[in-house]
Parts: structure tokens; C-alpha cells; sequence
């Protein structure tokens, strides 16, 4: 019978986890794994055998669903979400190019202190000094367009 209560804790407080940590998706696999040995518990069994067949249930299921289902839901149901950084404030604006790599093809802009390499657009020449536009950004790089 204790196990009854066990499975129903662990149900809530993978859904409660789930909920404080919204969009993660991996806590939730474990609430629904949980949902069959939760069922399984009302048979009031509480040998050795059963208790270690409702763990291994739990753990099958929470592994099919954190491998599978997961990658489906989120593929369906955030499609299009972008995740947006601090330095998304910068695009469209302007910087000065301040180093530049041997065949032109880099450089070095700063923003807010930093040094970031600056990788052009569209494969175009840079010189020091000149102005160029912030696109987006791709990892560390800036990638930028001349004006």
C-alpha cells in the first residue's frame, strides 16, 4: 500500500518540478512513467519481486519517453521558438572594425568591452576603421555587413 503513495509523490513532484522549470520537458517523462506503476501499486503487493517489477516499468517507460516522445513535442509544439541572448540588442547596429586578419576575411569589432570576430556576410574584404552593420549572431562570431 505504501507504494501507492510513493508513486503518487513522485508524480506530483516531477509535474511541480516540470512546472518551475517550464519548457525543459524532462521532468514531466518521469510523472508519466510513474502513471504505471502508480496503477500497478492498487494490486497491494508489496513482495520484493513486484516492488522491483513497478521500478523497472517506471524506468522503461521514462526512457521511451524521454527518447521519443520528448523530440515530438518539442518539434510540434515550440516550433519556431528562437531563444533570445542579451546580445540580440546589438543587431542592426553599427561598430567599427579595429583589427583586421591577414587575408581580410576576419576581424575584430568591440561591443561593451569585448572583442568578438566579425565574419562578413556576404565574403567581402575588410579594412580597420571602416563601419559595418551587425546581422546576427552565430556562437562567438558576429556576423556583419558592410554600409
Amino acid at each position: 500500500m505504501y507504494m501507492l503513495w510513493i508513486w503518487l509523490a513522485v508524480i506530483v513532484v516531477c509535474l511541480i518540478v516540470e512546472l518551475v522549470e517550464a519548457g525543459t520537458l524532462i521532468s514531466v517523462w518521469f510523472s508519466v512513467g510513474a502513471v504505471a506503476p502508480f496503477i500497478m501499486s492498487f494490486w497491494r503487493t508489496n513482495a520484493a519481486w513486484y516492488i522491483f517489477l513497478q521500478v523497472l516499468v517506471f524506468g522503461i517507460i521514462t526512457t521511451l519517453c524521454l527518447l521519443f516522445l520528448r523530440k515530438i513535442v518539442l518539434k510540434y509544439f515550440f516550433k519556431g521558438k528562437q531563444e533570445n541572448t542579451n546580445l540580440d540588442i546589438f543587431k542592426n547596429k553599427k561598430l567599427k572594425i579595429i583589427k583586421v586578419n591577414r587575408d581580410a576575411s576576419k576581424a575584430v569589432v568591440k561591443i561593451n568591452a569585448i572583442e568578438y570576430t566579425a565574419v562578413a556576410e556576404d565574403e567581402t574584404k575588410f579594412v580597420v576603421g571602416e563601419e559595418v552593420e551587425v546581422v546576427r549572431f552565430e556562437g562567438n562570431k558576429v556576423i556583419v555587413k558592410k554600409i
